[in-house]
């Protein structure tokens, strides 16, 4: 991203490193010289587009300057990626854009719509800040008028009590994004658990063996059922999802496919049926891990009473294809309305979303103890034995969500639960329990907050002799994360399910876990798919779903922290196993794999599986070091996929037809 002004003030700012670039106000004293001109950069802009776009709203007049900036940073990101990919998979230009944005957009409500002196308050402040943010929206082209004017009316009253309430600074909040120019050291916001042991020294590499009693546990996560879904609707809209709408007149391009598409849509009803109706006739579980999200991604325009039918509507048929299944389940944070944000008791109560943990409740109470009813009414958590010696603990993870706009109201309204998750394992560790732990978000997300995440990684660490399975859902990719304590130990694997949804670009997967009867750790895994190109060509054909691969054929029988731990650095010192898993990362969808997977892609790769905290990264950059060295040293031609040259059906069907068409 370039901006002529800012040629300038880097030269400025270079020529004064030495002095005032090492001493900006809050910034961490971990930034290099770079992070933090281009920090203060994004601070001063935004400072500027706060003023004069409140002088423009006030007097209809652009001044010069406001022009500037506008045509600067108004082509400068991606209307579709800044709502639909994580913060930290964004581009450079993307996250300069979100940063300085969001310094803006508070700024801009701190001076005009906060406090008694707010110089908008009074009886139209509501329809004030709405024009104010619409004409922000188009101002800048962060998306269409329809999805802000929605995500506006949703979120408004929240994000209204939230900044004239929060304990912290407003111009700080900006600073809890995983953005590293955005970041601010907040005081405010510093979470300390008291935990009661030691933290381990040595990797856990505890080790169960494989028998015939071995039993089969389905995850499914992230179905994002779409009742709105229209085949041959419009694939390639503006909007964060598509295939809802007809396509529009000289429209290019294919509409939706039959069994989804590719192109940020959600999961039609008849998808779902079928993926069900595979699971059941080729699988016999012994229960069922639903790890949050049924609610589609339509975060602007989302209904109470929509999600409740959604959540209800797949209960049921969860219910119908698996009668005597068990089905435990966590919230994922497209659950509530509006999306991401959850609460506590402590908040007004026509903000809350008591209705939403009443109605999981009434849907969940048929495979969980009566006791459960508090927490989950409470805080949309609990703890079931469903035999002696396990345990399972369902956690609210949407308490490390960013997004979650409570956390900038009082950040230390996450402490409850997590008291609560470190008494209910000291007391399965007192107990010999096997514990199984279902959390939506991966702690090592960067959407998750980092001060959460660090606490809830030394629970882990402290209990990683209990802990023996951790599954997560959220990201879409069929992946996995190790967790290491303070002491560089191995502790702790968490286990992604991928999703059923094919948003974005990758082919709906299921997973199934073989687990050990007796200490219930995670021995195999495997993930099923269908490939998305294939099954649109036959409409009228159910999708061929096969087995894509198994855990401990492809890569190792060795499933305990320790075994993973090794496993990274193999990947690390062969890059060919490294590509390898990112085939199987993306479920091997071709949009993925014609793109193909560079040295960059290799090294977030490794990266974000030895990461479970997103400021603490000590473990991916050593691997990162071993990865340089080994593909510096690799032939052009070393193991046939050096370049990861995969290809697709799509390929493969073109060469087909050119050579029919030639011969």
């Amino acid at each position: 991203m370039r901006f002529q002004w800012s040629i300038v003030l880097l030269g400025v700012a270079a020529s004064l490193a030495s002095t005032w670039a090492h001493n900006l106000a809050g910034v961490p004293s971990s930034f290099t010289t770079d992070e933090r001109l281009t920090s203060a950069i994004s601070a001063s802009v935004a400072e500027e587009i706060s003023r004069e776009f409140a002088k423009y709203m006030e007097t209809g007049v652009e001044s010069p300057r406001l022009k500037q900036l506008g045509a600067e940073l108004r082509w400068s990101h991606s209307q579709k990626d800044i709502f639909t990919q994580s913060m930290t998979e964004l581009s450079s230009a993307d996250q300069y854009f979100t940063c300085t944005l969001c310094r803006a957009t508070v700024k801009v409500i701190a001076r005009t719509f906060t406090g008694p002196d707010g110089e908008l308050t009074g009886p139209d402040r509501d329809a004030n800040a709405k024009k104010t943010m619409l004409s922000l929206c188009d101002y800048f082209h962060i998306q269409t008028q329809n999805v802000c004017s929605g995500l506006f009316d949703l979120n408004w009253p929240i994000l209204d009590y939230v900044f004239n309430e929060t304990i912290a600074e407003p111009s700080s909040i900006c600073g809890m994004l995983p953005i590293s120019i955005c970041q601010l050291e907040q005081e405010e916001y510093n979470l300390n658990l008291t935990i009661v042991g030691d933290i381990p020294r040595e990797s856990n590499s505890d080790l169960s063996e494989k028998s015939d009693q071995d039993l089969l546990v389905l995850q499914l996560t992230d179905i994002h059922y779409d009742p709105e879904y229209k085949v041959g609707s419009y694939a390639d809209c503006d909007e964060p999802i598509c295939c809802r709408d007809e396509l529009p007149a000289g429209a290019s391009g294919l509409g939706a496919g039959y069994w989804s598409d590719f192109r940020n849509c959600d999961t039609p009803k008849h998808l779902i049926l079928n993926a069900f109706e595979q699971i059941k006739k080729t699988h016999k579980l012994d229960w069922i891990y639903h790890t949050g999200d049924v609610p589609p991604h339509n975060v602007w325009s989302t209904t109470k009473q929509g999600n409740i039918d959604m959540l209800t509507e797949i209960d049921g048929l969860l219910t119908e294809y698996f009668p005597n299944v068990p089905v435990y389940s966590c919230l994922g944070n497209h659950e509530p309305h509006p999306t991401n944000v959850f609460g506590n008791n402590e908040i007004p109560a026509e903000l809350s979303i008591d209705w939403l943990y009443d109605h999981v409740w009434s849907l969940w109470k048929k495979f969980l103890p009566k006791e459960a009813e508090v927490t989950v009414r409470r805080g949309g958590y609990y703890t079931h034995s469903p035999s002696a010696g396990h345990r399972i603990i369902a956690l609210n993870s949407m308490d490390c969500y960013l997004f979650n706009w409570w956390l900038f109201h009082n950040g230390s309204i996450v402490l409850e639960q997590l008291q609560w998750f470190h008494d209910t394992l000291l007391a399965a560790e007192k107990a010999g329990e096997r514990v199984h732990v279902l959390s939506h978000i991966p702690s090592g997300d960067g959407d998750c907050w980092s001060d959460w995440a660090r606490e809830y990684n030394r629970l882990l660490a402290r209990f990683s002799k209990t802990i023996t399975g951790i599954f997560n859902g959220h990201t879409h990719k069929d992946e996995m994360n190790l967790h290491y304590a303070e002491t560089g130990a191995a502790v702790a694997v968490s286990w992604n399910g991928g999703s059923l949804t094919t948003f974005s670009y990758k082919n709906s997967n299921y997973r199934l876990y073989e687990l050990h009867p007796q200490t219930w750790q995670v021995l195999d895994h495997q993930t099923w798919i269908f490939n998305l190109t294939e099954a649109n060509l036959q409409p009228d054909v159910s999708p061929n779903w096969y087995k894509e691969y198994e855990f401990s054929q492809d890569f190792t029988s060795n499933t305990s922290p320790a075994g993973i731990d090794k496993l990274l650095q193999e990947m690390a010192e062969k890059p060919s196993v490294l590509r390898k898993f990112w085939r199987f990362k993306v479920t091997q969808a071709d949009p993925k794999l014609n793109a193909g997977c560079d040295d960059d892609c290799l090294s977030s790769t490794i990266c974000r599986l030895a990461t479970s905290n997103f400021k603490d990264r000590k473990r991916c950059r050593e691997l990162q070091a071993i990865l340089r060295e080994s593909l510096d040293k690799e032939e052009p031609d070393d193991d046939g996929a050096s370049s990861l040259v995969a290809y697709s059906f799509s390929t493969l069907l073109a060469l087909f037809c050119a050579l029919r068409y030639l011969f």
